[in-house]
């Protein structure tokens, strides 16, 4: 875990916790570390999930696959990203009581570059009040984090109901300029990955692209794009 120290300090799950505490919020948690091969699954469809995920090394895809496996990336997530603890937490919820049933997972989770990832037995934290202040902490911004999360799905809804594939790409464009805070601006993901993430057809998608870029409303070479001024 040492190697990984740095990485995980500055992480926004141990947002205000001290580098000497984070030794012993790891083991009280039964931190297990592991590392997964590109394009090896993390986690599966159906899979009932009883830790969460904190990714130190490499990046996941977060999938939703049909009946057929076609695949729709709904998230990539790299060093310092949580995943998995919502499954997490309902599970916990559903031992005392607190939800009906249990929740198999509903997406799939890959290393699709290779990851190495620090699995995190987050009940402990729910299970009780005898809690450090540090444990307290962790707490607080796993609330905050799910609340972001939350936040994020609910702005790739707005990619994903607009009608036409040039509406979905000027979308989260904009909205990567915006975060980026320049017109010029850098994407996680490779063509296909996009329209993956994008629910679009990877040919229709690369061809209004080139549209986009002939009506002088961006410039791009592979992952990098500029956003222009008509």
């Amino acid at each position: 875990m040492d190697k990984y120290l740095q990485i995980i300090a500055s992480a926004s799950l141990f947002r205000g916790i001290a580098k000497t505490e984070i030794a012993a919020v790891l083991q009280n948690l039964d931190a297990q570390l592991r590392v997964y091969p590109r394009n090896s699954f993390i986690w599966q469809l159906g899979e009932q999930v009883t830790t969460a995920g904190f990714v130190v090394a490499g990046s996941v895809h977060i999938l939703r696959e049909d009946y057929w496996g076609r695949q729709n990336i709904l998230a990539q997530l790299g060093c310092g990203h949580l995943f998995g603890e919502v499954y997490a937490c309902l599970r916990q919820a559903h031992k005392q009581r607190l939800c009906l049933r249990q929740v198999p997972l509903t997406v799939s989770v890959a290393a699709t570059n290779g990851a190495t990832v620090i699995f995190l037995d987050i009940k402990r934290l729910l299970a009780g009040s005898a809690r450090s202040e540090a444990e307290n902490r962790l707490l607080h911004n796993l609330l905050l984090l799910m609340a972001e999360r939350n936040l994020f799905l609910t702005q790739k809804m707005e990619y994903l109901t607009k009608r036409t594939t040039r509406e979905k790409l000027l979308a989260y464009l904009s909205e990567q300029a915006r975060l980026q805070q320049n017109n010029k601006l850098t994407i996680p993901f490779n063509r296909q990955q996009l329209a993956d993430f994008l629910a679009v057809d990877r040919s229709a998608m690369s061809g209004e692209l080139s549209k986009m870029q002939a009506d002088g409303l961006i410039r791009y070479k592979k992952n990098n794009f500029e956003l222009l001024q008509k």
